[in-house]
């Protein structure tokens, strides 16, 4: 009976102990397990943007050129005097319209002489076909002033030919932007200055010389855009029609021509420009937020969103850095959304939320 008075006593304090401290201690520690999983299975709350490709990281600016989309200098064909010139620089002028007229009284007196000898030719030539004796004229004689005939013919026809040229014409409607004739002034075919120089300013021509970088970007049909600075930066559109498919050798460079048009005739030709070349290809880089990009020991790389609202970690190559926003060459599509500002402890393949929604956010195009 002693024996059980101590133990029983004993058992209770020893049940207190464990009620009282024990089993708080382990209800605590199971608490704090479920808080601790709970934390570690809890979806992460994070900001997501839209990405895009970007719009000009592929554009191209250059120096170009502005030419007539025709200019032909108009010398004379025929030797004489000046007699009178009938339009000056600035003179709006139509195909086959008479810019000036040439005296050339050689000429006429060439003429007159030649007719003479067309004539004789012909009479000798009906006279000896009169002859009715048979064998009395050699087939070979008739040949000949038959052949003489011709000749003559011939010599008046391209001295007539040079009279007509007496009158200098457009060659095509155009523009006068040159004139160096002067009344009385002795011209001649080959003298080499010009009478007159026309340009065709319906149409512009812009030349542009294109790196060996970017030589394989420019494409005949491709839009442009020339921008001129002395017109406060005014923009004209245009396309380029040509190139000349091979490379410069001393600057190894291609030359393109871009029309662009021109109706009113507002904008003269020879002024300095900046062409631009809109070349978006469907490789083109797509941009990405600067605080989304993760720099880790395998590379660069984003945390993508799926569908499921589940991220994925994905290596992208860089390209150029825009100080806000950066290039990925390759590693993404443009259609993706990443994280901004990641933390460590995201996990591939987790669930996660969306501080806003997603439409709120885009990356801004350049």
């Amino acid at each position: 009976m002693k024996a059980l008075r101590v133990i029983i006593p004993l058992l209770l304090l020893i049940a207190l102990f464990v009620f009282a401290g024990v089993l708080p201690r382990i209800k605590n520690s199971q608490e704090l397990k479920a808080a601790a999983t709970e934390e570690r299975n809890r979806e992460p709350i994070v900001n997501v943007v839209s990405l895009k490709h970007s719009s000009d990281t592929t554009g191209l600016t250059l120096p170009g050129q502005i030419q007539p989309y025709r200019q032909t200098p108009l010398y004379a064909r025929t030797q004489g005097f000046l007699r009178r010139w009938y339009v000056d620089i600035g003179a709006q002028v139509k195909q086959g319209q008479v810019l000036a007229t040439i005296d050339a009284p050689e000429l006429d007196q060439d003429i007159v002489r030649a007719k003479a000898d067309q004539q004789l030719a012909q009479t000798n030539l009906e006279r000896l076909q009169s002859v009715q004796l048979p064998g009395a004229v050699a087939k070979q004689d008739v040949d000949t002033r038959q052949s003489a005939v011709a000749v003559a013919q011939a010599t008046l026809g391209r001295l007539q030919a040079l009279k007509d040229l007496q009158q200098v014409r457009a060659p095509f409607s155009g523009v006068i932007t040159a004139r160096t004739a002067e009344n009385g002034t002795l011209v001649s075919p080959g003298s080499g200055q010009p009478l007159f120089t026309i340009s065709e300013l319906g149409t512009l021509r812009v030349f542009v010389d294109v790196p060996q970088t970017y030589y394989q970007s420019v494409k005949v049909g491709m839009p442009a855009t020339v921008v001129i600075p002395e017109l406060k930066n005014r923009t004209f559109l245009g396309k380029v029609v040509r190139t000349s498919g091979t490379l410069r050798s001393d600057s190894r460079t291609l030359l393109a021509e871009v029309a662009i048009p021109n109706p009113k005739q507002e904008l003269p030709s020879g002024l300095y420009s900046q062409v631009r070349f809109d070349m978006i290809a469907a490789n083109s880089p797509v941009l990405i937020p600067a605080n989304a990009l993760q720099m880790t020991s395998d590379g660069p790389r984003v945390v993508v969103v799926e569908s499921d609202q589940r991220v994925r970690f994905v290596p992208i190559t860089l390209g150029r850095d825009y100080g806000t926003t950066l290039e990925a060459s390759s590693g993404l599509t443009g259609q993706e959304r990443v994280v901004t500002n990641p933390n460590d402890r995201l996990r591939d393949g987790q669930k996660v939320r969306f501080r806003k929604p997603v439409a709120e956010k885009t990356v801004a195009q350049r």
